[in-house]
């Protein structure tokens, strides 16, 4: 009998969101037996129009699930990281745009000078 592992932290999972929880509003992870990420439950009511943006940008793989309401309209999509991580990675960086957008900001010149103080960049 084989055991299974948790898988190793790797770079794609920073991309997806799986190393850390990031509160995302009208985003629920879905989790496997062992508590990791697996797939990704959106709801359409609160982003519907990146959504639509994402429809207008690629063809939609046949395997995309969707839930849909009474009346057949569909209200959430679920992506499984392995088959359309790419598309969640499209989705997730501009959901982290969206939420970032009214942040404080620095300029850039401030930033390049802590960064050398900190010596992660040379002069």
């Amino acid at each position: 009998m084989h055991s299974i592992q948790p898988s190793a932290y790797s770079q794609k999972d920073e991309i997806l969101g799986l190393e850390e929880d990031v509160q995302l509003s009208g985003v629920q992870y879905l989790r496997n037996f062992l508590g990791q990420k697996t797939s990704v439950l959106i709801d359409l009511k609160e982003h519907g129009e990146l959504w639509a943006d994402v429809e207008e940008d690629i063809d939609i793989p046949v395997t995309v699930q969707f839930l849909v309401d009474e009346q057949g309209c569909k209200c959430k999509v679920l992506l499984d990281f392995e088959q359309h991580g790419e598309i969640w990675e499209d989705i997730y960086y501009s959901l982290i745009a969206n939420q970032r957008a009214n942040e404080p900001t620095l300029p850039f010149s401030e930033v390049k000078k802590s960064l050398i103080e900190k010596g992660k960049l040379s002069a």
